[in-house]
């Protein structure tokens, strides 16, 4: 047998190198933590998994993250412990020769393998160790950047997968998705394009992969999908994710997933048939979607990082708190968290607000590198031995290369709880083929935990057939406590057994028994006894057979069910079933319904449908919102897709633009001011002009029109008490930067006082009251220092209010040296942070949080930077800030539109719905776009953030900057 192995020196070599050190992750106490393998064995191991043997395989290579057509292609590798010591010793390379490997799953013989554009099976037909058959199942699904992910096995027999937002090329004939992607990318294609072009079959030698340049590339949205084992009859599950890296089931087949996104936080979601998470919705977008009728809610907390590997964890020697959970790994912030999972009636939600971390680095990382602890977890596994194995990343982003070769750190580590002791399944029926065991030997890996041998189990099983059934009945009658055992065996039955008879003695198999049934499209007679269940879980999975189904004669009975629907998910899905099977104008007449949860189920179905024109449909939202007595939430959905236009009847006050409502403040305004006294004893405070706003400490005045040379400028708001002060009245207080202050006066009185008269220049602007007072302004640059001002009326005759005095701070100041990586980290130690938050937060500053959060302050079109400081060291964020292009985070290269007036838009895509995309531009404007008159679209290699800032910085400023971003740590 052929086996690529490496050198006895090499295996002592690394085998020296596995002792425990601080290059491990952190665990709880009651953990214990082992390395596996790390490099040369492995480098930056992406995927992972085990395959019939229990033996670990892993998909790695150089593809990640800017491959060539000529770049070699990534391999799936065996890693083996031959001397029984739980540490690697040697490799055999399976198979080779792809694109980006994010995916493994095994049947049998066959590995699947997702590299996208590209989904490949191979097998070993020989039992060598080395794969001879390589079968292109699927081609031209879009490239490594949300690409495929998150290949499961499921006991329906169904190979499950995730699908970020990068659409194929689609150049005909031989670049062409199966439809199902097509459509959640939104490309069209002629009527005679097939469905799937016809999988292709090639040997390890003439092999060749698809490419696809690693720019973004992206279509409308992602999704879940499912297909047979063979890739046919593929079938969108979920759609509305921008890129959902994992999804895995629990033990009741119940499935949980990651999407990341690059403004919200990544998100933790529930996929299931029919629901739409909201990226690229048809009309209403909304990222978290909990309290957003349109879109199908998140499943849990959203968190600033980059959500990859996930898999459920039920090991029954473990202790209580560490079962029926999930486990998460944050690549970006270097953890694996834990998500316990809870049901709120049909939705799956977080038992707790905050994700818990089980290992962590200590700290995060930057995109480019990591520090620190080798830990930079990508993908996450129960073993055979029972104890959670993870692959870690390598310190730099993609392939790194010393002497022209790969040159990245890899490391596989297990964890387990200290209670048990971690050891490989050696069970002598696995040195058989399968179709020598016993029924017992099949039973026993049906209930496993490892995909590979209750998904091998349940095949043989059922190629067995009937003669199994009277065992599998027995074990589905006991009152076993194995939920797992029990959920594959009712899956196997059913797939032996077509038939809608099917036990039903508890909450799971209930649950089983209505997807074994909508699965054999064989349903129980009395299958709306479902509908009227008192658990909202079973009303759900009804629901969700009747739209898989189409089983337009149940119509009647989803109708009523939508009449007393208080449940979230049950009700999002009855009005998706009421959308695939009732006809617009159906859905029209039942708009006018007298229960008000019908009325808002066909609204928004018919939304959602979206075939009506759009004149039609914003008549009709019009109409909704002004039938008197109108549900509060149909009011919510039908002003909302009219955007507005719906106009109410004004009483009292005016409700317009300029503002009797207070706004919030801007919290990226800086302070300019300090020390503020008035001797009067007075309230004299700092605050920001904005419409709405109050003018006085003392008054109800408020700001009703604002010249933009002065919104959302700092000010002092005075007292207007102290109007009337003509003498011994002064007011000081200190700047902190060089300043152009505004003397904000009333026009009544016929002159400025004395002490301003002849010092300050009047501009051409006016400010006006909500009392109809207009006040001129006038201007005068100041040092940094104290400031005396005098009293408002010192010779003034006329009776008028009080002055008020803004203020734009000059932050930046002339250069006298070169701004560069060096010069900046050499003023590092003078550096004062609270400059430096100053700098970043004002629009008279480097204006960073136009883009960029921080602790809540600023616009998230950015990477939100509150913790930047545990990923990221002095020289990194020096080279971030000044070549933004050189390392670019995922998702926040710039797009560009071409549009057909000529017009061409750039900047960071924030939100895409079917008919329109909102886009931030340089400076934190957002604009948005109609999908319809763009004529071209495009993922650039450059960064959106402009790379001026070593033309404006400083070094001294930029140090400042860095001093800021350096105390911003995970709280």
């Amino acid at each position: 047998m052929t086996k690529l192995i490496l050198s006895a020196v090499l295996i002592y070599f690394t085998c020296n190198k596995l002792k425990a050190d601080n290059s491990f992750p952190i665990v709880p106490d009651d953990f214990s933590v082992s390395l596996f393998a790390q490099e040369p064995l492995v480098r930056n191991p992406c995927a992972i998994t085990f395959d019939k043997q229990g033996r670990l395989c892993v998909g790695m290579g150089p593809q990640y993250r800017k491959p060539k057509p000529e770049t070699k292609g990534d391999s799936v590798w065996i890693i083996l412990d031959e001397d029984g010591d739980n540490k690697a010793d040697s490799r055999i390379e399976f198979a080779s020769g792809f694109n980006s490997i994010q995916g493994l799953a095994w049947k049998g013989n066959d590995l699947w393998v997702a590299n996208a554009p590209d989904l490949t099976l191979v097998r070993d037909t020989n039992n060598d160790d080395i794969a001879d058959e390589y079968v292109k199942v699927f081609t031209d699904l879009g490239n490594l950047e949300h690409g495929l992910h998150g290949l499961n096995f499921g006991p329906d027999g169904k190979l499950y997968m995730s699908k970020g937002n990068s659409k194929g090329l689609t150049i005909l004939p031989d670049k062409i998705a199966p439809q199902p992607f097509r459509e959640l990318w939104g490309v069209s294609t002629p009527l005679n394009t097939p469905i799937k072009l016809e999988s292709v079959t090639s040997n390890r030698k003439n092999y060749k992969k698809s490419y696809h340049h690693p720019s973004d590339d992206w279509g409308v949205t992602g999704g879940i999908l499912r297909c047979d084992d063979d890739g046919n009859n593929l079938e969108i599950v979920s759609r509305g994710f921008r890129n959902p890296w994992d999804i895995c089931f629990d033990d009741g087949f119940n499935w949980l997933g990651t999407d990341n996104d690059q403004t919200m936080g990544d998100k933790i979601f529930a996929p299931f048939f029919g629901a739409h998470f909201g990226w690229g919705h048809a009309w209403s977008y909304d990222w978290k979607g909990d309290k957003h009728l349109p879109t199908a809610p998140s499943s849990g907390p959203l968190f600033e990082g980059s959500g990859a590997g996930i898999i459920y964890c039920n090991v029954p020697s473990y202790p209580e708190k560490y079962r029926n959970i999930f486990l998460i790994n944050d690549w970006l912030n270097r953890e694996t968290y834990i998500f316990k999972p809870e049901w709120k009636g049909a939705w799956r939600f977080s038992e707790v607000s905050k994700l818990i971390p089980i290992a962590s680095a200590g700290t995060g990382r930057s995109m480019p590198l990591s520090k620190g602890r080798s830990f930079d977890p990508v993908d996450i596994e129960i073993g055979p031995d029972k104890a959670v194995w993870i692959s870690s990343w390598g310190r730099q982003y993609g392939a790194h290369y010393e002497n022209d070769k790969l040159a990245n750190e890899g490391r596989i580590y297990r964890i387990w709880p200290k209670k048990i002791s971690p050891k490989n399944n050696t069970n002598k029926h696995r040195l058989k083929n399968i179709k020598q065991w016993s029924l017992n030997e099949l039973m026993a890996d049906l209930g496993s935990h490892l995909p590979v041998w209750r998904t091998n189990a349940q095949e043989e099983l059922i190629k067995r057939g009937h003669q199994t059934l009277d065992l599998l009945q027995t074990t589905l009658e006991k009152d076993s406590k194995n939920k797992s055992l029990e959920t594959w065996t009712a899956w196997t039955i059913g797939r032996i057994k077509k038939s809608h008879e099917l036990s039903e003695k508890n909450l799971n198999q209930k649950i089983q028994s209505i997807r074994i049934q909508t699965h054999n499209k064989i349903i129980n007679p009395d299958f709306h006894k479902y509908f009227n269940h008192p658990n909202a879980r079973i009303r759900h999975e009804a629901v969700m057979a009747i739209r898989q189904l189409k089983k337009s004669e149940y119509v009647g009975r989803l109708k009523n069910l939508g009449k007393i629907e208080k449940d979230r998910i049950v009700f999002y899905s009855i009005w998706g079933a009421l959308m695939e099977l009732c006809s617009d104008n159906d859905l029209k007449n039942m708009v006018n319904e007298e229960a008000p949860g019908l009325r808002l189920a066909a609204l928004l179905a018919l939304l959602e449908k979206d075939n009506l024109p759009n004149e039609l449909i914003e008549k009709l939202c019009v109409n909704l919102v002004f039938t008197e007595g109108q549900d509060p939430a149909i009011v919510k959905i039908a002003m909302s897709r009219s955007k507005g236009k719906a106009v109410f009847e004004k009483r009292g006050r005016p409700l317009t633009a300029e503002g009797s409502i207070t706004r919030k403040s801007n919290s990226t305004v800086i302070n300019p001011f300090s020390d503020i006294k008035a001797s009067s004893k007075k309230n004299y405070s700092f605050d920001t002009i904005q419409l709405g706003k109050n003018l006085y400490s003392d008054r109800s005045y408020k700001f009703k029109k604002i010249p933009p040379i002065l919104q959302n400028d700092a000010f002092i708001k005075t007292a207007c008490d102290d109007a009337e002060k003509s003498k011994n009245f002064e007011l000081t207080f200190n700047l902190r930067y060089p300043s152009t202050l505004y003397l904000i006066d009333d026009s009544r009185s016929e002159k400025l006082p004395d002490w301003a008269i002849h010092h300050w220049r009047e501009t051409d602007f006016n400010i006006v009251s909500s009392e109809g007072i207009k006040m001129k302004i006038y201007e005068k640059k100041f040092p940094p220092g104290k400031v005396k001002l005098g009293p408002n009326r010192k010779g003034v005759s006329a009776r008028k209010g009080n002055y008020l005095i803004a203020a734009k701070p000059s932050l930046l100041n002339k250069k006298d040296e070169k701004t560069s990586i060096e010069s900046a980290l050499k003023y590092l130690p003078s550096a004062d942070a609270k400059i430096g938050k100053d700098l970043f937060m004002s629009k008279y500053g480097a204006n960073c949080s136009s883009c960029h959060q921080v602790s809540g302050n600023g616009n998230n079109h950015a990477p939100d930077l509150s913790d930047i400081a545990n990923r990221s060291d002095p020289r990194i964020l020096a080279e971030a800030i000044l070549n933004p292009s050189q390392s670019i985070t995922e998702g926040f290269a710039a797009q560009m539109f071409e549009m057909k007036n000529g017009r061409i838009h750039t900047g960071i895509l924030l939100q895409e719905t079917a008919n329109e995309i909102k886009l931030a531009v340089t400076g934190g404007a957002i604009i948005n776009i109609s999908r319809a008159n763009i004529i071209n679209r495009k993922g650039l290699p450059i960064s959106a953030m402009p790379a001026i800032f070593s033309e404006m910085l400083n070094p001294q400023e930029l140090a400042h900057i860095i001093a800021y971003l350096l105390e911003q740590r995970k709280k």
